[in-house]
């Protein structure tokens, strides 16, 4: 009788929260004005893709009416904004109601409530602006990607009781402590009563359900609860397990994320991801590069650039500035680590103002709140090849760990192999160098294991994580094919150098670009991909591929087969023995980890799928298997254990 009047109360609570609380999505068709035109258009938008706007960089208008209802009356309402490029002026039935100056990557929102008017239309305003400034970063005109103004991502309602949850953060361990730090958007309340329910995502099961009665420490803003969960599912690369909660105060608001039990740090000279040294090969995308969409990316575009960089064995990422939601989303679910940036890149050089100094801390905390809770975050970037900004990197690193004491802060540098170890990078947690040997820094490629020696020598016991590398056309000549063999030269020393614990190759796609060398308007690009703009692969993009792959393919013969003398014919073979034998050996160079749930697929000679389950496999081991009756082309695939294939034969 007890447990079926649990079950009732905890039905009854939700269904006060769905009651209490909703979002209303205001994507769709809204009114632009610019450059005293009108148009209509599909929001998310950017108005940079529209004929004879593609290099405008100015203020535009957006105008909808809002879809209030008689229900929200006494309720809640916040106006939340994925993101808008940078500025946004916010005015409800003429009313101004906030503003979001000079950060155009981050998510932001505001109370609405007061404006609202019932029994008659409300409309909304949104003044934007993509002006080159020297209040924001990226800074001015220092930045290498598109300056693509508007409402570019996801807007919104979100209606509540008078307690809005603001945030719900969560701080997990190996051992299965969770620690939940909650906030509201109105600080002044001490006490609340709520119900948090986790549940693992793979198996389905509830792992946690109880109501909670909090109350803050003094001082503090958030209130804050431990919970222990049995044996919990590692999130990982190759096995990214999920924990899906929700955080409700009941008749008021609910909040609903996900989390990853991980763990990964900077041990000696090597990257440990939950307790395992690795080493880790990965791609960056620029987001924003297909001149359909620009920074506008739906969601099935951004679906297929996660997949096409996981089918490139990246196990790691970066990205120069703040993600869209649904890109970090598709990172925790199919498993590549990421770091997310603040968007200075290159200028100004040295010490900040105090107001872009301010604004740094702002897009910092803005970023960190929006997004602590995606496993896949391995770090914050502060800086992206900026000069003497050591002072600076200190004040923020430190900024950020009060925000996150638990990832990486690092500073991506490009003269380390000449500041050594003056470099700003070595001011945070890990060395790195943006590696342009032989293009950018010096036309001789041949520097490059001299250069590695000497920041060996200056960075001691600390490892090197190689942050960006590639070829750009057309400031360097030779297309594909000197991509192709530029890739294979680098990746080559790097492996060898023991020290380099991962490297991030530049980048995915060509991508577009403010600043790019060829092509016009929303077409001006930088051709530095391994697939076009639109992700259509280039003989690169497979070379990568095999380059990133865990496992080399050592040998492939006919099972108990003897070989003969000479070239030609080398063993004996037998048509009704369609055995292959096959050699797997697990590499220990760049990439470098253990191998788990891995499996090996073929179609056999009569046309029928097997799928052998690989055992456990370590960093320079080799591996026999035999496939029986394999097809006449002795094909076969590795995957991964998410399904991805890994390499092919």
């Amino acid at each position: 009788m007890k447990k079926a009047s649990c079950l009732i109360m905890g039905l009854l609570s939700l269904i006060m929260t769905a009651q209490a609380q909703t979002d209303v999505s205001l994507d769709g068709e809204w009114q632009l004005t610019v450059r005293g035109k009108d148009y209509h258009v599909q929001v998310p938008h950017t108005y940079n893709l529209m004929d004879s706007l593609e290099d405008y960089a100015g203020e535009a208008v957006y105008r909808r009416l809002l879809p209030i209802s008689p229900d929200m009356k006494g309720k809640t309402v916040r106006l939340c904004f994925e993101a808008v490029y940078h500025d946004a002026i916010v005015y409800v039935n003429g009313q101004k109601v906030g503003e979001h100056l000079n950060k155009g990557y981050t998510p932001f929102s505001m109370d609405i409530t007061k404006a609202l008017l019932f029994g008659c239309d409300n409309t909304l305003e949104v003044k934007v602006s993509n002006t080159y400034i020297d209040k924001a970063f990226p800074y001015m005109r220092h930045f290498d990607w598109a300056n693509d103004g508007g409402i570019y991502r996801s807007v919104r309602l979100h209606v509540s009781g008078q307690q809005t949850l603001r945030y719900v953060h969560v701080t997990p361990s190996l051992n299965g402590k969770a620690r939940f730090d909650i906030r509201l958007w109105d600080d002044r309340v001490n006490k609340i009563k709520g119900r948090l329910t986790v549940r693992n995502r793979q198996s389905g099961d509830t792992v946690f359900d109880s109501d909670l009665m909090l109350a803050k420490r003094k001082a503090s803003h958030h209130y804050s609860a431990t919970i222990t969960i049995a044996n919990p599912q590692l999130w990982h690369f190759d096995h990214p397990n999920l924990y899906d909660f929700t955080f409700s105060i009941p008749g008021s608001d609910a909040l609903s994320d996900h989390f990853g039990f991980r763990e990964f740090k900077v041990e000696g000279r090597q990257f440990v991801l939950n307790g395992e040294p690795v080493r880790l090969p990965g791609i960056e995308s620029m987001s924003g590069s297909h001149p359909l969409y620009g920074m506008a990316e739906p969601a099935d575009y951004i679906g297929k650039t996660v997949r096409m960089m996981k089918d490139l064995n990246t196990t790691i990422t970066r990205f120069h500035w703040v993600q869209d939601q649904q890109m970090l989303n598709l990172m925790d679910e199919t498993g590549i680590l990421s770091q997310e940036e603040l968007s200075w890149w290159q200028q100004p050089r040295k010490e900040l103002s105090p107001e872009l100094r301010q604004t740094a801390k702002e897009a910092l905390e803005e970023m960190i709140e929006a997004h602590y809770n995606h496993p896949c975050i391995y770090g914050w970037g502060i800086s992206n090849e900026v000069r003497d900004n050591h002072a600076e990197l200190q004040l923020l690193g430190d900024y950020v760990r009060r925000l996150d004491a638990t990832r990486l802060v690092d500073a991506l540098c490009n003269h380390t192999f000449e500041t050594l170890e003056n470099d700003p990078s070595l001011v945070l947690d890990i060395p790195t160098w943006n590696d342009y040997t032989g293009s950018w820094h010096g036309k001789n490629r041949e520097e490059l294991p001299a250069r590695l020696h000497r920041i060996r020598d200056a960075i001691g016991q600390r490892p090197l994580f190689i942050t960006e590398a590639g070829l750009c056309e057309p400031a360097h000549v030779g297309g594909d094919t000197r991509r192709i063999d530029d890739m294979l030269y680098h990746i080559k020393e790097w492996q060898k150098a023991d020290f380099v614990c991962g490297y991030i190759y530049f980048c995915l796609q060509d991508y577009r670009t403010q600043m790019g060398e060829e092509g016009l308007g929303k077409w001006r690009i930088r051709r530095h991909g391994v697939t076009k703009v639109d992700l259509t692969p280039k003989p690169s993009f497979y070379v990568l591929r095999q380059l990133m792959s865990p496992i080399d393919i050592l040998k492939v013969s006919p099972a108990n087969a003897q070989k003969k003398g000479g070239l030609a014919g080398q063993y004996d073979t037998d048509d009704t023995n369609r055995d292959v034998e096959i050699v797997l050996q697990v590499k220990n160079s760049i990439p470098s980890y253990t191998l788990r749930g891995y499996t090996l697929k073929y179609r056999d000679g009569d046309g029928r799928e097997y799928s052998l389950a690989l055992p456990d496999m370590q960093p320079s081991e080799s591996y026999m298997f035999v496939l029986k009756n394999i097809n006449a082309q002795y094909a076969f695939e590795v995957h991964r254990p998410g399904g991805y294939c890994v390499i092919a034969y």
